[in-house]
């Protein structure tokens, strides 16, 4: 992993809090780029090393594609999430750069806040808002036996979420911004398990995009991507309602997208529902954990929604403020039972 030259490895963190904000950028390394960044604080490197106890290993909160996310202080006390960019390389400064960026520009309640940025020649970082529930798959998939699992009215109002924010990259931002990586472990969680989308550095302007490089890959998770991608390379709303069919199929189900130990016409989740879904077996299609904790017609009524943005041709898939309206019925519905059933209790 590439080190700023001002920066030495301690036994209690990545880095030590020796800076000189003069010397940020290597010898010989050029200048990073100028781009705007609206409504973000321009951190320096030994705020983040001071909010993160020198990036102590215990306040790691896990890694993605391009960086290592550490939990933080500010000195006013706002706790934050630091990403630390580990992908030191051409692509991987470009896609950090992109998203703080990006999420700059972004206000939603459902996206996460950026609250700042460092960035010194190949030395950047990414400073959000701190999301104390950690990410849904870690509730979905690891959570621990002795700890209640998530109910279905919060799973519906984390779809709900979800898609609301989807509505806002889609409908209300001009040009619209295709998500393009919608994933459980995408999707942050409040206190109340309120959900935010994060990651934003393969999010790409619409109405279309061409993510197919010079290697011949796509962009995005397996198990998730719409044959039309897969195939294309293009990426448009429509695959991320695709992707958000598949999110709501593990939201129901309690099952990963893709799960390698099992027979190839099982491991995906949406070839492994669809005969469930053609013959309306639904009862067989919910998560176990919940008990039958459900109710049917809501069951009934959430599935169809997942049914009807995982078709295969991309014209027949809802527009994502139909899906909005759609889940806030259902958890209306869910809510309005929930309440009545105390009642009569």
């Amino acid at each position: 992993m590439a080190r700023c030259c001002s920066c030495v490895t301690s036994s209690k963190g990545e880095s030590s809090d020796r800076e000189d904000e003069t010397q940020g950028v290597r010898a010989g390394q050029p200048e990073p780029p100028q781009y705007v960044v609206a409504n973000a604080r321009k951190l320096k490197l030994r705020e983040l090393i001071a909010a993160t106890d020198n990036f102590n290993q215990e306040h790691f909160l896990g890694e993605g594609k391009l960086g290592r996310v550490y939990k933080g202080i500010l000195e006013d006390g706002q706790k934050i999430a630091v990403k630390k960019l580990t992908e030191n390389t051409q692509q991987g400064r470009a896609e950090f750069r992109a998203e703080i960026q990006m999420l700059s520009g972004l206000e939603h309640s459902n996206i996460v806040k950026l609250i700042g940025y460092h960035d010194k020649g190949d030395v950047l970082f990414i400073v959000y808002e701190f999301m104390p529930s950690q990410s849904l798959d870690h509730h979905l998939y690891e959570h621990e036996i002795s700890k209640k699992p998530l109910d279905w009215n919060t799973r519906m109002k984390i779809a709900e979420g979800v898609a609301k924010a989807l509505k806002y990259l889609h409908d209300q931002k001009d040009p619209p911004i295709i998500y393009g990586d919608l994933k459980p472990s995408n999707i942050l969680l409040d206190e109340k398990f309120n959900p935010k989308l994060s990651n934003f550095s393969t999010a790409k302007p619409g109405p279309a995009w061409n993510c197919r490089g010079a290697s011949g890959k796509v962009m995005g998770t397996l198990g998730y991507g719409p044959p039309e991608h897969v195939m294309t390379g293009m990426l448009t709303r429509e695959c991320d309602i695709y992707r958000f069919g598949v999110v709501f199929l593990e939201l129901i189900t309690g099952r990963k997208a893709i799960q390698k130990n099992l027979a190839s016409r099982e491991r995906s989740i949406v070839l492994w529902a669809r005969p469930f879904l053609d013959t309306k077996n639904f009862s067989q299609i919910a998560d176990p954990v919940l008990g039958g904790c459900y109710p049917g017609d809501g069951l009934a009524e959430a599935l169809t929604v997942a049914e009807m943005c995982i078709q295969e041709d991309a014209t027949k898939r809802p527009h994502i403020a139909k899906i909005v309206t759609l889940l806030s019925d259902i958890l209306s519905e869910a809510e309005g039972e929930e309440a009545w059933d105390k009642k009569e209790a």
